[in-house]
């Protein structure tokens, strides 16, 4: 044990300096936790409209719910989703939904790559800037945020099993399916 002594005629106090070091460090470690996650940016949340910057961007069709998928080459989870949001996506074709992906792989070959590899049949924009995933903000990945006129109707994080069935609950709730 690390400890500290202040020798004194009468007492002897010993101190757990590695104790009071550790709990020291937990503290200002989630102090600091707690400022990051309160910067001026907000993530969008169910009911937020989109900035019109960003909405311009997207160009999403306003009369239909648009789902939009956020997903990297490096999510496992992205991965094993995506092959059934495409086959969803295909299946839906021509009901009232669309699909868009937000590829944010930094490295443009690899999000290439990648986009090769799994052959999205819907539209995938690049965001290797990070302009549009800093907008949103999300939780985890993936991330599905359902969109109508430019507002935030739903979201989904993380790795979610059978999500085709779940997408398609989703959109029967939002009044895109029947």
């Amino acid at each position: 044990m690390n400890t500290r002594y202040f020798p004194n005629k009468q007492y002897l106090t010993q101190l757990p300096v590695d104790k009071i070091f550790k709990g020291t460090m937990a503290v200002l470690l989630s102090l600091t936790m707690l400022l990051a996650m309160t910067g001026t940016a907000q993530a969008l949340q169910r009911g937020d409209s989109l900035p019109e910057e960003l909405a311009n961007k997207l160009a999403l069709d306003p009369e239909k719910i648009t789902m939009v998928d956020f997903f990297a080459s490096w999510c496992v989870s992205c991965r094993i989703e995506l092959p059934e949001v495409d086959h969803l996506s295909k299946e839906l074709k021509g009901e009232s939904v669309e699909f868009v992906g937000i590829q944010v792989d930094e490295d443009v070959e690899v999000g290439t790559k990648f986009l090769k590899e799994i052959g999205l049949s819907f539209r995938v924009i690049d965001d290797q800037s990070q302009q549009v995933i800093g907008v949103f903000e999300p939780i985890g990945m993936p991330a599905l945020y359902y969109i109508q006129h430019n507002k935030v109707l739903g979201i989904r994080f993380g790795a979610i099993p059978q999500i085709g069935e779940v997408i398609k609950q989703d959109l029967t709730q939002l009044g895109a399916l029947k």
